[in-house]
Protein backbone atom coordinates (compact mmCIF):
# COMPACT_ATOMS: atom_id res chain seq x y z
CA UNK A 1 0.00 0.00 0.00
CA UNK A 2 0.95 3.78 -0.22
CA UNK A 3 3.70 5.16 2.06
CA UNK A 4 2.32 8.38 4.09
CA UNK A 5 4.44 10.63 1.93
CA UNK A 6 2.63 9.52 -1.17
CA UNK A 7 -1.12 10.01 0.46
CA UNK A 8 -0.03 13.13 1.35
CA UNK A 9 0.80 13.96 -2.20
CA UNK A 10 -1.89 12.96 -3.98
CA UNK A 11 -4.46 14.34 -1.08
CA UNK A 12 -2.56 17.75 -1.69
CA UNK A 13 -2.65 17.37 -5.41
CA UNK A 14 -6.20 16.69 -6.00
CA UNK A 15 -7.59 19.47 -3.27
CA UNK A 16 -5.37 21.98 -3.81
CA UNK A 17 -4.40 21.75 -0.29
CA UNK A 18 -0.78 23.09 -0.32
CA UNK A 19 1.30 20.49 0.75
CA UNK A 20 3.05 21.90 4.02
CA UNK A 21 -0.42 22.17 5.01
CA UNK A 22 -0.98 18.29 5.22
CA UNK A 23 2.22 17.41 6.03
CA UNK A 24 1.47 19.00 9.04
CA UNK A 25 -2.13 17.72 9.43
CA UNK A 26 -0.27 14.10 8.49
CA UNK A 27 2.13 14.68 11.74
CA UNK A 28 -0.93 16.03 14.04
CA UNK A 29 -2.94 12.99 13.23
CA UNK A 30 0.00 10.94 14.27
CA UNK A 31 0.26 12.46 17.49
CA UNK A 32 -2.94 11.89 18.44
CA UNK A 33 -3.40 8.20 17.25
CA UNK A 34 -5.17 8.84 13.88
CA UNK A 35 -2.69 7.14 11.87
CA UNK A 36 -0.94 4.13 11.00
CA UNK A 37 2.82 4.36 12.87
CA UNK A 38 5.82 3.08 10.99
CA UNK A 39 9.35 3.40 10.13
CA UNK A 40 11.11 5.29 7.31
CA UNK A 41 12.35 3.89 3.67
CA UNK A 42 11.44 0.23 3.11
CA UNK A 43 9.98 -0.03 6.46
CA UNK A 44 7.61 3.18 6.48
CA UNK A 45 3.93 2.70 7.11
CA UNK A 46 1.85 1.23 4.79
CA UNK A 47 -1.48 3.51 4.58
CA UNK A 48 -4.87 1.96 4.85
CA UNK A 49 -8.64 3.11 3.75
CA UNK A 50 -8.62 4.39 7.37
CA UNK A 51 -5.61 6.55 7.29
CA UNK A 52 -6.60 8.26 4.57
CA UNK A 53 -10.01 8.67 5.69
CA UNK A 54 -8.60 9.99 8.99
CA UNK A 55 -6.62 12.58 6.76
CA UNK A 56 -9.36 13.55 4.48
CA UNK A 57 -11.71 14.56 7.39
CA UNK A 58 -8.69 16.48 8.90
CA UNK A 59 -8.34 18.57 5.93
CA UNK A 60 -12.56 18.88 5.64
CA UNK A 61 -13.24 19.89 9.56
CA UNK A 62 -10.54 22.19 10.55
CA UNK A 63 -9.98 25.28 9.39
CA UNK A 64 -5.96 24.75 10.19
CA UNK A 65 -3.99 22.29 11.02
CA UNK A 66 -3.65 23.02 14.64
CA UNK A 67 -7.02 21.71 15.41
CA UNK A 68 -7.30 18.53 12.92
CA UNK A 69 -6.83 15.78 15.28
CA UNK A 70 -9.81 17.73 17.34
CA UNK A 71 -12.13 17.84 14.19
CA UNK A 72 -11.39 13.87 13.29
CA UNK A 73 -12.28 13.00 16.91
CA UNK A 74 -15.70 14.94 16.65
CA UNK A 75 -16.60 13.58 13.63
CA UNK A 76 -14.93 9.87 14.80
CA UNK A 77 -18.06 10.20 17.59
CA UNK A 78 -20.62 11.45 15.03
CA UNK A 79 -23.70 9.30 14.38
CA UNK A 80 -26.21 8.50 11.38
CA UNK A 81 -28.85 10.48 11.41
CA UNK A 82 -31.78 8.42 10.28
CA UNK A 83 -34.32 11.03 9.94
CA UNK A 84 -32.35 12.74 7.16
CA UNK A 85 -30.73 10.22 5.98
CA UNK A 86 -31.49 7.96 2.98
CA UNK A 87 -32.65 4.34 4.70
CA UNK A 88 -30.10 1.87 5.21
CA UNK A 89 -27.61 4.87 4.49
CA UNK A 90 -24.61 3.63 2.32
CA UNK A 91 -25.64 0.06 2.57
CA UNK A 92 -28.11 1.16 0.08
CA UNK A 93 -25.40 1.56 -2.22
CA UNK A 94 -23.87 -1.96 -2.43
CA UNK A 95 -24.68 -4.12 0.95
CA UNK A 96 -21.84 -6.64 0.67
CA UNK A 97 -19.30 -3.40 0.09
CA UNK A 98 -20.71 -1.66 2.94
CA UNK A 99 -21.57 -4.53 5.28
CA UNK A 100 -19.08 -3.82 7.80
CA UNK A 101 -20.75 -0.80 8.84
CA UNK A 102 -22.40 -1.10 11.38
CA UNK A 103 -26.12 0.47 12.52
CA UNK A 104 -24.18 2.74 15.18
CA UNK A 105 -21.34 4.45 12.96
CA UNK A 106 -19.85 7.24 12.87
CA UNK A 107 -19.03 9.75 9.45
CA UNK A 108 -15.25 8.51 9.82
CA UNK A 109 -15.88 5.13 9.18
CA UNK A 110 -18.56 6.00 6.36
CA UNK A 111 -15.83 7.65 4.56
CA UNK A 112 -13.26 4.69 5.07
CA UNK A 113 -16.03 2.01 3.70
CA UNK A 114 -16.48 4.63 0.69
CA UNK A 115 -12.57 4.84 0.00
CA UNK A 116 -12.49 0.82 0.69
CA UNK A 117 -15.57 0.75 -1.82
CA UNK A 118 -13.86 2.72 -4.64
CA UNK A 119 -10.81 0.60 -4.21
CA UNK A 120 -12.88 -2.56 -5.56
CA UNK A 121 -12.50 -0.74 -8.85
CA UNK A 122 -16.75 -1.46 -8.91
CA UNK A 123 -17.85 2.21 -9.10
CA UNK A 124 -17.89 1.95 -13.13
CA UNK A 125 -19.60 -1.29 -13.04
CA UNK A 126 -22.71 -0.17 -14.15
CA UNK A 127 -22.76 0.91 -17.68
CA UNK A 128 -19.04 2.51 -17.10
CA UNK A 129 -20.52 5.07 -15.69
CA UNK A 130 -18.95 6.28 -12.20
CA UNK A 131 -21.73 8.03 -10.07
CA UNK A 132 -21.56 11.54 -8.62
CA UNK A 133 -19.69 11.65 -5.11
CA UNK A 134 -19.70 14.78 -2.52
CA UNK A 135 -18.52 14.78 0.67
CA UNK A 136 -19.04 17.56 3.34
CA UNK A 137 -18.06 18.56 6.22
CA UNK A 138 -18.00 21.92 9.03
CA UNK A 139 -14.91 23.51 10.38
CA UNK A 140 -16.81 24.43 13.68
CA UNK A 141 -20.23 22.15 13.44
CA UNK A 142 -20.17 19.01 13.36
CA UNK A 143 -22.07 17.94 10.57
CA UNK A 144 -20.78 15.56 8.00
CA UNK A 145 -22.97 14.44 4.68
CA UNK A 146 -22.01 11.61 2.09
CA UNK A 147 -24.21 12.31 -1.46
CA UNK A 148 -23.90 9.71 -4.03
CA UNK A 149 -26.40 10.71 -7.37
CA UNK A 150 -26.37 9.04 -10.72
CA UNK A 151 -26.37 5.14 -9.54
CA UNK A 152 -28.25 2.32 -10.64
CA UNK A 153 -31.94 3.37 -11.55
CA UNK A 154 -31.22 6.94 -11.19
CA UNK A 155 -31.09 6.64 -7.40
CA UNK A 156 -29.47 9.07 -4.83
CA UNK A 157 -28.33 8.38 -1.30
CA UNK A 158 -27.70 10.52 1.02
CA UNK A 159 -26.43 10.01 4.41
CA UNK A 160 -26.00 12.73 7.11
CA UNK A 161 -23.74 12.37 10.10
CA UNK A 162 -24.44 14.74 13.31
CA UNK A 163 -22.89 14.59 16.92
CA UNK A 164 -24.09 11.62 18.92
CA UNK A 165 -26.68 12.11 21.47
CA UNK A 166 -24.04 11.31 24.42
CA UNK A 167 -21.73 14.19 23.28
CA UNK A 168 -23.44 17.59 23.22
CA UNK A 169 -21.82 20.64 21.83
CA UNK A 170 -19.39 22.64 23.83
CA UNK A 171 -21.00 25.89 24.68
CA UNK A 172 -19.14 29.30 24.28
CA UNK A 173 -19.24 32.17 26.05
CA UNK A 174 -19.22 35.90 24.30
CA UNK A 175 -15.77 36.15 25.74
CA UNK A 176 -14.44 33.19 24.46
CA UNK A 177 -16.33 32.52 21.32
CA UNK A 178 -14.27 31.58 18.53
CA UNK A 179 -16.06 33.99 16.27
CA UNK A 180 -19.02 33.68 13.98
CA UNK A 181 -17.82 32.45 10.77
CA UNK A 182 -18.33 29.04 9.89
CA UNK A 183 -16.68 27.24 7.02
CA UNK A 184 -18.46 24.25 4.78
CA UNK A 185 -15.96 22.22 2.96
CA UNK A 186 -16.40 19.93 0.11
CA UNK A 187 -15.13 17.00 -1.69
CA UNK A 188 -16.03 14.93 -4.81
CA UNK A 189 -15.63 11.69 -6.30
CA UNK A 190 -12.50 13.20 -7.85
CA UNK A 191 -10.63 13.04 -4.47
CA UNK A 192 -12.28 9.54 -3.39
CA UNK A 193 -10.93 7.85 -7.02
CA UNK A 194 -7.47 9.52 -6.88
CA UNK A 195 -6.94 8.18 -3.18
CA UNK A 196 -8.87 4.77 -3.93
CA UNK A 197 -6.13 4.12 -6.64
CA UNK A 198 -3.04 4.89 -4.87
CA UNK A 199 -4.08 3.16 -1.82
CA UNK A 200 -5.05 0.24 -4.46
CA UNK A 201 -2.13 0.28 -6.73
CA UNK A 202 0.27 0.44 -4.37
CA UNK A 203 -0.98 -2.79 -2.29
Amino acid sequence: MATPAQLVETVSAVTGVPIPTVIDIDRKLVKAGFRTLGGRGRSAARMTARDAACLLTGVLASAQAATCAEAVQRYAATTLDIKRSTQGGLKTIHRKAFSSLPARHGFVDALEALIAWAMLGEMNATEGVSPSIEVFAFTRATYGRIRLSGLPDGATVLAEYLPSAKIRPARHTAVDAPGDLEQSRRITGRTILAVAHLLAEEK
